[in-house]
């Protein structure tokens, strides 16, 4: 077996070399995607197997595997490493762990290296051996090789590196057909390490299960420079009965888990998902202007968490008729990573709406035509490609969806100006809980029973999707103005931490908020409302004092009810969702004539 597997060593180092030369053929004139290059970091453990001469395995490996299961799977190793990514194919990693490593073997002659008993033994079995190691590996991913896609969901990925391992054997002994120890150990384990050098080559199975994460499956074969790990050398069965030269050898089988420091530019993601971009055009229909123009507006409208950081958008709006079209001038928008200028830069997070105008003379052609819109979507590669026609010879792009803009020209003669409704959406604040706290206080728990009420509030907000919350924090009047919008500031911040606790699970919930200081309209409304007999008289006094604030505190003396009933619910963080409401107004709109 040992033979064999030293044939499938050369075998496996020849494919190696061979790697980079086949990566060049493979290289084709058309324009690829962009390179990512990227650092990142890796974690895996697994399976130790022992291919020495007390090797785990009489015949196929997986068979004696089910046989010695118990034993087989004490051998473990773990891994923490560090990568880089240079391109395309090519990549380099650092990584170092700790191993155990045992085995058994019957019917096979072996020397055992130890300081005791010498001679020629049968039915050995080594007790683990445990290893400290470190590599370099060079990596070749091979799906890359013959087409490049860094979203890839499985990759092949083979390596072959240099590395070393320090190592301290483990005690050799006789065993019986149940494999249980016979004698004394032969060889007691090494009370000191030996180091060696190590080949680590094996082949890598990637899935890419976001843009910053792989799983993997690793198979690593690593030869070493030295017989000892297992204190024994086999001996030969030919004629010659002479000891075999050949070194140790192990592998490893591996599941683990890689981050990668890259910012992902997927502008297929946008292109698929380019329908979530919505466009508007004023006028719509277009028409001609007593100048015989024809000027409108284009409002591009980007949602949040859509526009890639390092994308360039470019849109062509055009008009199309019958036969023809008039290109009009190109629209492009840049993400916010982009150095270079566009007309528009795009917030990752918050997206945006854009206005673009244009004006330009009527020509017959538009009198029955379509004002349409074509996106297109390229990575920055530190230069910005204003037309369409620039962008398909110079960069990898991707289109979205056609979309049709407006519709158009309606001919100055054949117009007319009529009123219709306007409908449209504005965002209105619902509430919908409120945060309490006690005198001078900013701690939510303080009033944990009461608060239990808007935590499960908030939370069914979540499950109902909202993505926008607004807080507003307020402090009871009495005090000093300064100290109430201090107070008022930390209890908006206790409301927003106790939240974005709540949701930290869910992505895109933006929250905001703001402290208002102390809540003089509250505190009027509470009292005008309460069944305080002297309410109008605490109200006068407040409206006509010059210290408000001392007349509250000497009211409080007078009336407890004040202190006991109407402070506490002032000192608040009130949470808002929003909800559109539906405003009609009316505006001109010019169509044809009727004939």
């Amino acid at each position: 077996m040992k033979k064999n597997l030293t044939i499938s060593k050369l075998l496996m180092l020849v494919i190696m070399a061979v790697l980079p030369f086949s990566m060049y053929a493979q290289e084709g004139k058309k324009k690829g995607k962009p390179v990512e290059r990227y650092w990142y970091i890796q974690a895996d453990g697994g399976l130790s197997i022992n291919h020495g001469d007390l090797a785990n395995y009489e015949s196929w490996i997986f068979e004696d595997f089910n046989h010695y299961k118990s034993q087989a799977l004490q051998n473990w190793n773990a891994h923490l490493g560090i990568g880089y990514q240079f391109g395309k194919v090519i990549g380099l990693n650092l990584k170092g762990g700790y191993g155990l490593l045992s085995g058994h073997k019957h019917k096979n002659q072996a020397l055992v290296f130890a300081d005791g008993p010498a001679g020629v033994y049968y039915d050995l079995a080594l007790d683990k051996t445990n290893y400290i190691e470190g590599n370099l590996n060079l990596t070749f991913n091979l799906f890359n090789m013959f087409n490049y896609n860094p979203r890839r969901v499985i990759n092949l990925v083979p390596h072959i590196g240099i590395g070393g391992v320090y190592y301290q054997a483990g005690a050799v002994s006789h065993i019986d057909a149940n494999d249980n120890p016979e004698t004394p150990a032969l060889a007691q384990a090494k009370t000191a390490r030996d180091l060696t050098f190590t080949v680590p080559a094996g082949v890598e199975i990637t899935f890419n299960v976001a843009p910053k994460f792989d799983i993997f499956f690793d198979y690593t074969y690593l030869f070493t420079g030295k017989d000892n790990l297992d204190q024994t050398m086999k001996i030969a069965t030919d004629e010659a009965n002479h000891f075999v030269n050949d070194m140790d050898m192990y592998s490893q089988a591996n599941l683990g888990l890689r981050y990668k420091f890259n910012n992902p530019c997927d502008i297929e993601k946008m292109a698929r998902e380019s329908k979530k971009i919505t466009y508007r055009v004023s006028p719509d229909p277009l028409v001609e202007d007593e100048n015989h123009n024809v000027c409108f507006d284009v409002i591009v409208t980007i949602p949040g968490e859509y526009f890639e950081k390092k994308a360039v958008m470019n849109l062509k709006p055009y008009l199309a008729y019958e036969g023809g079209q008039i290109d009009i001038d190109p629209i492009t928008f840049v993400g916010e990573k982009v150095s270079g200028e566009g007309d528009f830069r795009v917030n990752y997070k918050e997206g945006g709406e854009f206005t673009k105008h244009y004006c330009m003379p009527y020509q017959k052609e538009m009198a029955n035509s379509q004002l349409m819109g074509d996106p297109m979507f390229y990575v920055y590669d530190g230069k910005i490609y204003p037309t369409q026609e620039e962008i398909v010879n110079n960069a990898y792009f991707t289109r979205g969806a056609t979309e049709k803009l407006a519709d158009g020209v309606i001919h100055i003669d054949e117009w007319e100006t009529i009123l219709v409704n306007d409908t449209s959406y504005v965002d209105e604040p619902v509430l919908k809980c409120i945060y309490f706290f006690n005198k001078d206080k900013y701690n939510i728990n303080d009033r944990r029973k009461l608060n239990k009420e808007a935590d499960a509030t908030f939370k069914s907000l979540i499950d109902e999707n909202v993505k926008r919350i607004e807080i507003r924090a307020w402090a009871s009047p009495e005090g000093e103005e300064g100290h109430n919008n201090e107070l008022s500031n930390n209890r908006c911040s206790a409301a927003d931490k106790q939240m974005r606790d709540l949701a930290k699970k869910v992505d895109g919930v933006q929250i905001n908020g703001k402290g208002y200081g102390p809540d003089w309209n509250k505190f009027k409304e509470l009292v005008a409302n309460s069944n305080l007999k002297d309410k109008d008289a605490i109200l006068n006094n407040i409206n006509n004092a010059g210290n408000q604030q001392q007349v509250i505190k000497d009211m409080c003396a007078i009336y407890p009810q004040l202190e006991k009933d109407i402070l506490p619910q002032i000192r608040r963080a009130e949470v808002y969702t929003f909800e559109p409401k539906m405003v009609i107004t009316q505006k001109e709109v010019k169509v044809k004539k009727n004939k």
